[in-house]
């Protein structure tokens, strides 16, 4: 008889720790804002998101791409919308690439594009917010191309870096 009430009691102990731990879980803000360095924060930047669902993120980043005002928008899936690690899958468009070359205005200039990405919501336990991590892949126009070819086959630039063919994001957003 005491092994039932013991084993009863565990029972209910359990049931009431996970009740517990489901209390303390903050639901994502549907609403949110953030800084952040990356295309989807348009550069160095802040990020402006909502979701109309669940699974659905709009996005709107606006920063300094190196040249000026970088801005991209887009649409995110949400694969685990109420997981606290939420992967997603992204589509932008805007600026997805910039020569930028200090006192040459003539070959400095921002290009605009499709861009497809991947990324990581990561939610605190006991927060609104949430940490964002991705990496993108962007369609750069052949106009690009064209120029770095002229700016790299130039003597007179010493172009130093060039840019990856993929590029990152990271960035935190606060609830609103």
């Amino acid at each position: 008889m005491r092994w039932w009430i013991l084993l009863i009691a565990a029972h209910m102990s359990v049931a009431l720790c996970a009740q517990e731990a489901a209390a303390d879980r903050v639901e994502p803000a549907t609403i949110t804002i953030g800084p952040g360095l990356g295309l989807d924060f348009g550069g160095l930047g802040v990020q402006l998101s909502g979701r109309p669902v669940p699974m659905l993120n709009l996005l709107l980043g606006v920063g300094y791409n190196l040249n000026g005002a970088g801005i991209n928008a887009g649409v995110a899936w949400r694969m685990l919308p109420h997981k606290r690690f939420c992967p997603y899958l992204v589509g932008l468009y805007g600026y997805n690439a910039v020569i930028a070359i200090r006192g040459d205005e003539d070959n400095t200039r921002t290009y605009y594009g499709p861009t497809a990405g991947v990324g990581l919501e990561i939610h605190p336990k006991r927060r609104s917010g949430h940490l964002q991590l991705a990496v993108f892949l962007p369609f750069r126009s052949a106009e690009f191309q064209d120029d770095l070819d002229r700016v790299k086959a130039d003597p007179v630039i010493d172009l130093r870096t060039e840019p990856l063919p993929i590029a990152f994001s990271l960035g935190y957003h606060f609830g609103l």
